[in-house]
């Protein structure tokens, strides 16, 4: 493990399969700092202590083999420390295409030789699918499974407390943000609410929901699919929770999403609540939970999340999709959790393409300046993925050199 600074980067053409005349090796690994960019300046949440802003951080990583071949992606939310960089060595002179159990072409596990990094680091998945597809020469979903539908649908997650921040505006300040939302072409939409927790009285922040939910749905329409999450802002106040879904029974809700912190008694109380009311919305929760089997008792002997979020970058694909087979038979789905990272998107893109139980996926509608992901089509609310291996990502080298060079970490 060293640090250094090299003068050239590899050429876009890197990216290409190649046709395996022998076994690849991995031999570098990188590291930056970057930044990705959401298409607005995204407001707070109720546990926010500031807007969201234009940008948020992430760490590329490029992991390169002896044949030119690169797979690339970005870390999990922590920043890379000593461990990480330590682990990162046990893959070098590593098969990419050995690191995992393959049968019959697709990825059915973690191979034993390495199953304690790639468990530890889950979000390495996203470059190594990215990597093991370039080498297989085929789509990253494709590792995964047969196609399960043509296209995938995005919901829009970047509708914040814009009331707040643009004080003067008020409500109308986030249905601006749901109608550019429909226009651009999606059928789903999710606010945040929970504005009593920190941002507002609590009385006045509950009636503020509502109010936002009620003009939200009044201007998208009954057809667009409306979710709401709070973020744990109606901890311990679970009769203003109800009072905050039964104020809004009119505006149809697909889900609440953490409307408080899980627990299997809370989570019962709703259920029976929702179900004695006769509203089908849905319960979502999920994203902080940090292993598959910590949703099993929300799946059994009762249903009482519909809709599991584990994290896209923190559960990987595999672990994904075990989540996914524990929703499937309870009735349940998993829409991953993405917030942060234009690769996450597109690695939910590709699970939801390849597995039933994810209907749609989480769009935070943002871009790296130093990936280039080629092929991706949105439309109709709807993408179409590419069939170009792996995850159809390439750094744009120009870019890399101008914004990541200077941090960069070399495993090699």
């Amino acid at each position: 493990m060293n640090r250094r600074y090299f003068l050239s980067a590899l050429a876009a053409s890197a990216t290409a399969p190649r046709a395996r005349s022998a076994a690849a090796r991995i031999v570098r690994i990188t590291l930056a700092g970057t930044e990705g960019r959401f298409h607005k300046f995204v407001a707070m949440n109720s546990y926010d202590k500031a807007p969201k802003g234009h940008t948020y951080p992430n760490t590329v990583v490029r992991i390169q083999t002896d044949q030119g071949v690169e797979g690339v992606g970005v870390t999990g939310y922590p920043a890379p420390d000593a461990d990480f960089l330590a682990a990162l060595t046990t893959l070098l002179g590593a098969d990419p295409l050995e690191l995992y159990r393959m049968d019959a072409g697709r990825i059915t596990g973690r191979d034993a030789r390495y199953a304690a990094v790639l468990t530890r680091y889950r979000h390495l998945d996203g470059p190594l699918f990215d990597l093991a597809g370039k080498l297989a020469g085929k789509p990253a979903w494709r590792l995964i499974g047969d196609a399960a539908r043509d296209r995938v649908e995005g919901y829009d997650s970047t509708i914040y407390f814009s009331d707040i921040w643009f004080h003067d505006r008020g409500v109308r300040a986030v249905v601006e943000e749901a109608e550019e939302a429909r226009r651009a072409g999606y059928r789903g939409i999710k606010l945040k609410l929970g504005r009593g927790s920190k941002w507002m009285e609590k009385a006045a922040g509950l009636k503020r929901d509502i109010e936002v939910v009620l003009a939200v749905r009044s201007a998208v329409g009954p057809d667009m699919r409306t979710m709401c999450d709070p973020n744990n802002g109606y901890r311990g106040d679970r009769e203003g929770a109800w009072s905050l879904l039964s104020e809004t029974a009119s505006a149809n809700l697909y889900w609440m999403e953490e409307i408080f912190p899980e627990t299997v008694s809370d989570y019962n109380w709703l259920k029976d609540r929702l179900e004695k009311a006769g509203l089908k919305t849905r319960i979502a929760d999920g994203e902080s939970v940090d292993q598959p089997a910590e949703f099993a008792p929300y799946l059994k002997p009762r249903r009482l999340m519909d809709v599991l979020q584990s994290d896209i970058r923190r559960f990987g694909f595999l672990d994904s999709l075990a989540v996914a087979r524990l929703a499937e038979p309870a009735g349940a789905v998993l829409i991953p959790h993405n917030w942060g990272a234009q690769t996450g998107t597109l690695m939910a893109l590709h699970l939801a393409k390849a597995v039933k139980s994810v209907p749609f996926v989480e769009d935070d509608r943002s871009t790296v300046d130093v990936f280039a992901a080629e092929g991706y089509e949105f439309r109709d609310g709807m993408y179409t993925l590419p069939d170009k291996p792996g995850l159809s990502l390439r750094v744009d080298e120009a870019a890399y050199r101008l914004k990541c060079k200077a941090s960069e970490v070399v495993v090699a």
